[in-house]
């Protein structure tokens, strides 16, 4: 099992769902601040959905004055009209979501 990190994510036309995202594949180990093996790339929803199913786990990996914060683990959700889209586990961590990263 691998260990993925969402840096940034860009939106849909419609500004509510998520269409990319920019991520990049953990250094692994003891690593600290939490680093990825290469620059991070930009990847569609897809990729990430397909990463997760898997079996690799994928979090949002927040910039903050006191360093690097890993958010909650990131799912794939349904939405009503049956697009498949990206989430996280935990929605009781305010400011920790995918919505809260930087956009590009």
């Amino acid at each position: 099992m691998a260990l993925f990190f969402i840096e940034a994510v860009r939106f849909d036309d419609s500004g509510q769902r998520i269409a990319k995202v920019r991520w990049g594949k953990s250094k692994g180990g003891q690593v600290m601040p939490p680093a990825m093996v290469d620059d991070p790339q930009e990847a569609d929803v897809q990729a990430v959905l397909d990463t997760i199913a898997n079996g690799d786990e994928v979090l949002p990996k927040f910039q903050s004055d006191n360093g690097i914060i890993l958010g909650p683990k990131v799912v794939g959700i349904q939405y009503e009209d049956g697009v498949h889209g990206l989430g996280t586990a935990s929605h009781d961590v305010p400011g920790h979501s995918l919505n809260d990263l930087p956009s590009f």
